[in-house]
């Protein structure tokens, strides 16, 4: 595709993590994907970001002791509908994609 000279661009880095060609089922949550270290959310090279080391341990420890205390969790089909019609609501932002809200219920674990 040809893009004319002084042509305003936006580019969306939030859509390259969805790109089927470089993720198998892009659109789905995936813990142990294959090549999850790809995913662009902080950014390559000389423009990676400082803090993604600090941030994905503190999201990995942060995750591991909610989930340590949770059983049984699943989506709340009286919000977001049952498995086979889900709906959810996204966050309007050019930047990326994201949730406005995620309803879940679970079981506590004592």
């Amino acid at each position: 595709m040809k893009i004319p000279a002084g042509t305003i661009i936006m580019m969306l880095p939030g859509a390259s993590n969805r790109d089927p060609r470089k993720f198998d089922s892009p659109h789905e949550f995936q813990h142990d994907r294959r090549n999850v270290r790809e995913h662009v959310a902080f950014g390559r090279g000389a423009h990676s970001c400082p803090g993604a080391p600090l941030a994905r341990s503190e999201a990995r420890i942060s995750m591991n002791r909610i989930l340590d205390r949770m059983a049984h969790i699943r989506i709340d089909e009286s919000v977001h509908g049952p498995a086979d019609n889900r709906a959810y609501v996204y966050d309007p932002t050019f930047i990326m994609r994201g949730l406005s809200n995620l309803h879940v219920k679970f079981t506590p674990v004592s």
